[in-house]
Formats: C-alpha cells, sequence, structure tokens
C-alpha cells in the first residue's frame, strides 16, 4: 500500500510540475505577444500563470530560458536521432536525424513562429540562438567523425560538412518561418539535403 502511495504521489509530482511549467511558458509567451520581450518581467510572467516569483524561478533561472523552453530536451533527442542504423551513412544518419527534428518543428509550428517573433526582437536572443544551432552543429560533426578515422583532415571535413548542413539548415528554416510556416518543412528539407548531397558528392 504505501508502494503504490508513493507511486501515486510521484505522479501527481510530476503532473504537477509540468503543468506549472506549461503555464509558464503559455503565460511567457502571451505577454511577450502583448508588451514584447523587453517589457515584461518574470514577476509580471508568474503573476500571469498564478505562479509566485519564487515559484517561477524554480523552473526557469531567467525569462531568457522561457524563450527556448524545449532547448535541453530537443538537443537530446537530436543527439539520439543521430545514433546510426545499421547499413546508414553518415550522411544519411544526419540527413534522417535532421528531417526528424523538422517535423517536430512543423508540429509545433505556432509556438515556432511566436519564438522567431520574440528572436527578432532582441539581439542578444538571436545571440543564444547561434549558440543553439552550435550545439546542433557539433552534435552533427560528432555524426560524422564517428565515421571515420581520427586525423586533421578528417576532422576538418566533419568540421566544414557539419557547418555546411547547419548553415543550410538554417536558412532553410528562416525561409519556413518568414512564409508563416505555411509550407511542408520536412519537404523543404529534404530538397536542402538533395542539394548538400550533390555538392558532397565530389
Amino acid at each position: 500500500m504505501t508502494s503504490t502511495a508513493t507511486t501515486d504521489d510521484l505522479g501527481l509530482r510530476d503532473r504537477n510540475n509540468r503543468e506549472r511549467r506549461d503555464a509558464l511558458i503559455a503565460a511567457a509567451y502571451a505577454l511577450f505577444a502583448e508588451r514584447g520581450f523587453a517589457a515584461s518581467s518574470m514577476d509580471d510572467i508568474a503573476a500571469r500563470a498564478g505562479l509566485s516569483r519564487r515559484t517561477a524561478f524554480r523552473y526557469f533561472a531567467s525569462k531568457d530560458d522561457l524563450v527556448f523552453p524545449e532547448q535541453a530536451a530537443r538537443q537530446a533527442q537530436f543527439e539520439a536521432l543521430l545514433v546510426p542504423r545499421e547499413g546508414e551513412s553518415a550522411f544519411e544518419t544526419v540527413r534522417r536525424a535532421c528531417l526528424a527534428l523538422g517535423r517536430h518543428y512543423q508540429d509545433d509550428r505556432e509556438r515556432q513562429l511566436a519564438q522567431f517573433r520574440v528572436i527578432q526582437s532582441e539581439p542578444w536572443l538571436v545571440g543564444r540562438e547561434l549558440a543553439i544551432d552550435r550545439a546542433l552543429e557539433a552534435a552533427i560533426e560528432h555524426a560524422f567523425m564517428a565515421a571515420e578515422r581520427e586525423t586533421p583532415r578528417a576532422r576538418r571535413r566533419a568540421r566544414v560538412r557539419a557547418s555546411a548542413i547547419t548553415g543550410a539548415l538554417r536558412a532553410t528554416v528562416r525561409e519556413w518561418l518568414e512564409g508563416g510556416a505555411s509550407t511542408d518543412l520536412v519537404r523543404l528539407g529534404r530538397e536542402t539535403f538533395a542539394e548538400l548531397e550533390a555538392g558532397f558528392a565530389g
């Protein structure tokens, strides 16, 4: 009986944590849309979510973190997708992982559009987004190196390929967002990878 009660308590606690976290994210984006990022404080966000300031800071260290609430989970998901399947080349592994991430973006298009608008309003947030992209780029570089013998040339080739892919995908996602996320992002991603593959073939 004690074990069941403990399991139920943990389940309730997890659910409450998710609900509070989601409430803070929703409140933040509502305020960013109404007032702008700079004019929205953590106190305002907490009040809109019906939580105390102290509780808000338990979930997010700053309002910047509320702009990128899924960063850590998305990075972990992407790195898991980069584990190669049997018979895949490194390029095929990276393409599969990136297209899967694109499907996630497409399924979350409204949040992606809202995030894009907030980021464009603040140079600091643009810089933070680039840092996030760099983490994705590093994961891609690692995926290419996993299929290579460690040499300076192989490292350079992996770095160049990862940089090219990240830059091309950034341009693709930006095109998608600037168009109101109304097109098929995965299709755009496939077209981008076809261009990249043609370039890498030599």
